[in-house]
């Protein structure tokens, strides 16, 4: 049965979108936290070695699934961020718990992962020919081109069950990766269900690239959920290609354990931050960037970030959260994004395009980009996504509000920040 999601309401305040009953375990946490104040990741790689090895299919050949070890440059990625959870996270009792579970079982998927190639070579000689990058800021339409796209079986997306565990069981018979991440989405939804609203997540629908990203704990996805700047910092500081490696490797993982589609059609805003490190793992790589105007994205991140950090924190200040937003990595992104790959790409290997163009005739940028990319654009696939087009013309939605003003921020001064971009992409 589909889940009733609520309107997500222009974001005021963290504590009173929690009900009673997480207002009163959050206050007796507050009363134990004086003796047990650390983020504890006591013995959480033998844990997780433990967890994976339950779950990885033995080696053909030895009849071992021996897990290994995590890479230094996994430690030291988790170190980074539990530090700075630990002095600047100011998790409520809730959050802490939720982040020390997510810890566990992302470490023990990350170990899972590389247990897999460890026990067949194979794996790592997958090729991942062609793959398509969709770039943009958060809330400019990518996940509805996203969407869209993966209405043509070619292309190759991932569901939200197999990014968030890409380490298939021992037996088919026995996996219940969709099953249990369902779940785990249901006891989100009791938290703060207006986040639905905002970004809707299932199981089976397709989902961006950040869950691969976290199982190596390199991923700006930790900020949304986290204020924690010195890992952002440190972050933002490191070669971006650590963590694509890693993350290319899981890709093959996914592909070998579970071949579909001609090609991978990938989505992450963060990759808007990394077209280096693409290009050195996917020389073959192709863009869509998409544009929106900068006033309702930058109003719809701020309220993202709000909604998602009221999950772990009982104070999130509105206009804080505007201020860093602004000020941050995002902003500097869109600067500097548009020119960093046009030196290394033929022009058939990008495309621009507009959300508001999206909305008003998603199959006519659909069969742009095909033309654009020389992809097949046959009866097959215009079908297949006009019965998409349809489908969420139909379905109930729930409703985002959101405005700058909310956020301590002026409309003019956005506009005017990013003037150059807006004259450039016409939004």
């Amino acid at each position: 049965m589909a889940r009733s999601i609520p309107d997500a309401p222009q974001f005021v305040d963290a504590r009173r979108l929690k009900p009673l009953w997480m207002r009163a375990i959050n206050g007796v946490g507050r009363r134990l936290a004086a003796q047990h104040s650390r983020f504890d990741k006591t013995d959480v790689w033998a844990k997780a070695a433990e967890k994976a090895t339950r779950k990885t299919p033995r080696a053909p050949a030895t009849g071992c699934s021996a897990v290994p070890g995590p890479s230094p440059q996994v430690r030291e990625a988790l170190e980074q961020l539990t530090r700075a959870v630990d002095g600047e996270g100011e998790l409520n009792w809730i959050g802490r718990i939720a982040a020390l579970d997510d810890t566990l079982r992302m470490a023990a998927t990350g170990l899972g992962a590389e247990a897999m190639h460890a026990s067949n070579s194979a794996i790592a000689e997958t090729p991942i020919q062609d793959p398509i990058f969709i770039l943009g800021l958060p809330r400019t339409g990518t996940t509805a081109l996203h969407h869209l796209l993966a209405a043509d079986p070619a292309n190759r997306t991932i569901p939200y069950w197999e990014s968030f565990d890409p380490v298939p069981p021992a037996s088919s018979a026995e996996d219940r990766r969709s099953e249990k991440l369902e779940k785990m989405l249901k006891q989100l939804d009791s938290l703060v269900p207006e986040v639905q609203a905002i970004h809707p997540m299932t199981a089976d629908l397709p989902e961006e690239c950040v869950a691969l990203f976290m199982n190596i704990f390199r991923t700006l996805q930790f900020d949304i959920q986290y204020k924690i700047p010195s890992y952002v910092d440190w972050l933002l500081d490191q070669d971006a290609r650590l963590a694509y490696a890693d993350y290319r490797r899981q890709l093959q993982l996914i592909a070998y354990t579970h071949p579909l589609g001609e090609r991978f059609l990938q989505k992450d805003p963060t990759h808007l931050l990394h077209q280096d490190a693409i290009l050195d793992l996917f020389p073959d790589a192709r863009f869509i960037f998409i544009h929106r105007e900068p006033e309702r994205s930058i109003s719809s991140i701020c309220s993202l970030y709000a909604y998602t950090r009221a999950i772990f924190v009982d104070q999130v200040d509105p206009y804080s959260v505007g201020q860093e937003i602004m000020g941050g990595y995002w902003a500097e992104a869109l600067d500097g994004a548009f020119e960093a790959h046009r030196g290394r790409l033929a022009p058939e290997r990008v495309i621009d395009i507009r959300q508001p163009d999206l909305v008003a005739d998603p199959l006519g940028v659909a069969e742009q980009i095909y033309g654009a990319f020389s992809l097949d654009w046959n009866a097959g696939v215009r079908s297949g996504m006009t019965d998409h087009v349809r489908a969420q013309a139909s379905a109930p939605r729930a409703r985002h509000e959101h405005s700058l003003e909310g956020f301590g921020l002026r409309p003019e001064a956005v506009r005017e920040r990013f003037k150059a971009y807006c004259e450039r992409f016409g939004v």
